[in-house]
């Protein structure tokens, strides 16, 4: 009996540990990037104009659309792997149109990512300049947050309890 208290001390002992080395809480892709545009991220876009689409991130999808000012990101209510390896994907939205805060979903065969917001940009640049700076807010926020836990964790080795 004492052998299976040690044991379990010891799983609960790595389980509470592995809590503490988990990565940071950061800001998501739609958040930072509300706060980048002043969009609210309820652009549409029409399907019948969508000339193609590439994945920037598990969550973020660029939309390259015919006509002036119709270059889209895209962010998703939660990431889809799938949209990284398929060759195709489709667009589900109500009267013709794909809307961000809506019930609108981009498809693949593997799952349904519902949409979370849509933002529009003038141009392509103008859209991957958005999500670069985007980008490295996370990195930045992610670089200072391991710095804090590594000070955290130089000045309790340093100052061992009594």
């Amino acid at each position: 009996m004492t052998f299976f208290k040690y044991c379990f001390t010891l799983v609960i002992f790595f389980s509470l540990n592995s809590c503490t080395n988990l990565d940071v809480n950061l800001p998501s892709y739609d958040e930072l990037l509300r706060a980048e545009t002043g969009q609210n991220g309820r652009a549409c876009v029409r399907q019948n104009t969508i000339r193609g689409y590439g994945m920037l991130e598990d969550d973020v999808v660029s939309i390259n659309a015919t006509g002036k000012n119709r270059y889209y990101l895209v962010t998703t209510l939660f990431q889809c792997q799938s949209l990284q390896t398929t060759f195709a994907a489709g667009f589900k939205g109500d009267f013709f149109e794909l809307c961000g805060g809506s019930r609108d979903k981009i498809l693949t065969s593997e799952e349904s990512c519902p949409i979370k917001s849509i933002f529009e940009f003038e141009s392509r640049e103008a859209a991957f300049s958005a999500f670069d700076n985007v980008k490295k807010v996370r990195q930045d926020l992610r670089t200072e947050a391991k710095e804090k836990a590594k000070q955290l964790k130089d000045n309790n080795n340093d100052n061992p309890a009594k």
